[in-house]
């Protein structure tokens, strides 16, 4: 079975809105936790699946070194231009990119000492199909490090949003926000992990803040860095206005004295060794 994500970024408008606001403010950080959790030693070869505009693969490139090798696969043509397109930290692994589903992975057996994948397995139509083919990657003994979000009342900013949404438009539209969400049974994870032959994993299950400095309007452009943006942009006029008013609405709730939208994200974090 191919694996390809329905909740994919296709419009290159999405994929620079996501690239701009979310990645530093969000992806960013939570790579540079699931790589101190991962451990990558300087000199290894790293997979990076679903590897979108190459976040964390940038950032183990950094921890491996001149002599590591990292490698980045998604099935998007425009987060993989986006991270293409970005300059080479320095002293760095080198970084390729390679244009793959999850399953089949168009690398080879057993040459990868770390494969992780950040907010990506929750996406993929056949997860345990995408667990063995990065369990094929791996070395033995190689770690699997896997990033899925919490159930989204753990994430109280994307709460608000999917609120305002449901308030305002159609469900079934409103309920493609919660897609990153659809993994957020800890248990669950850890199951999935183990039926796929590794061994003994370990979730970690953690919270760093996600902080719009700029207030509601910054925080509310998070929906344009979403799938879902091309088709709320074509409602009708009263449609949107509505949908802009209840977004304020559910984020001002959530503003702190400076006036930035802050609240926590939670996510859990599966550990596991190949055997």
């Amino acid at each position: 079975m191919t694996d390809r994500p329905a909740f994919q970024f296709t419009s290159a408008d999405v994929s620079l809105a996501y690239d701009h606001l979310l990645v530093p403010r969000l992806f960013e950080p939570w790579a540079e936790l699931l790589l101190d959790l991962a451990a990558p030693r300087r000199g290894e070869w790293l997979l990076d699946v679903a590897t979108g505009p190459g976040t964390v693969a940038r950032a183990a490139a950094a921890r491996l070194g001149a002599e590591g090798r990292v490698v980045g696969t998604d099935v998007s043509p425009q987060m993989l231009g986006l991270a293409r397109a970005k300059p080479a930290p320095p002293d760095a692994a080198a970084i390729e990119y390679i244009e793959s589903p999850a399953a089949p992975l168009a690398v080879p057996d057993g040459a990868f000492d770390r494969v992780t994948c950040q907010q990506g397995l929750q996406f993929f139509p056949d997860r345990a199909a995408a667990l063995l083919e990065m369990r094929r990657a791996l070395r033995p003994g190689g770690v699997l490090a896997v990033a899925v979000w919490a159930a989204i009342e753990q994430c109280p900013i994307y709460a608000a949003l999917h609120a305002a949404l449901r308030a305002t438009v159609p469900a079934a539209l409103a309920d493609e926000l919660l897609a990153p969400w659809s993994l957020g049974d800890a248990a669950a994870l850890g199951a999935s992990v183990r039926d796929a032959g590794f061994r003994a994993p370990e979730i970690d299950t953690r919270s760093l803040p996600l902080v719009f400095e700029l207030g509601v309007d910054q925080a509310a452009g998070a929906l344009a860095a979403t799938p879902l943006h091309p088709r709320l942009s074509s409602l009708p006029l009263e449609r949107r206005a509505a949908l802009t008013e209840a977004v304020r609405a559910r984020l001002s709730a959530l503003r702190d004295g400076d006036g930035a939208v802050r609240a926590p994200m939670t996510c859990h974090i599966a550990l596991a060794r190949r055997g």
